[in-house]
């Protein structure tokens, strides 16, 4: 068992005390259940952001480590906790390949690199 995977599994036991529930196999979630998602991330990552605006490096920590412990739950609720990591290692892959033919990142000017 992976980390990651075991991380995962931390939340799959919140999920299933708190009786929020788990998909055993990859599945979409009804428009409840992903908006719920989306807005819990969305809470996350604005406090993430005051947090960087204000110089709180706790606060930063805390707003990080929720925005993974939704995201897992998230990938619990979709049934791709035996996927992630295969989806993570291809996306991992193919972001290392957006060099251009001098081996240099191109990036935009907002410092997104390009593909």
């Amino acid at each position: 068992m992976t980390k990651l995977y075991e991380k995962i599994k931390l939340v799959e036991e919140f999920h299933e005390v708190f009786q929020i529930g788990n998909a055993k196999s990859i599945t979409l979630i009804d428009e409840r259940d992903y908006t719920l998602r989306y807005n819990l991330i969305k809470e996350e990552n604005e406090e993430y952001l005051e947090a960087c605006k204000n110089g709180d490096i706790h606060e930063i920590a805390d707003a990080l480590g929720d925005q993974l412990y939704i995201l897992f739950g998230t990938i619990l609720k979709h049934g791709l906790q035996h996927k992630i990591e295969e989806v993570y290692d291809e996306i991992h892959r193919s972001n290392m390949s957006k060099l251009d033919e001098n081996g240099q990142p191109i990036f935009r000017e907002d410092g997104k690199i390009l593909k």
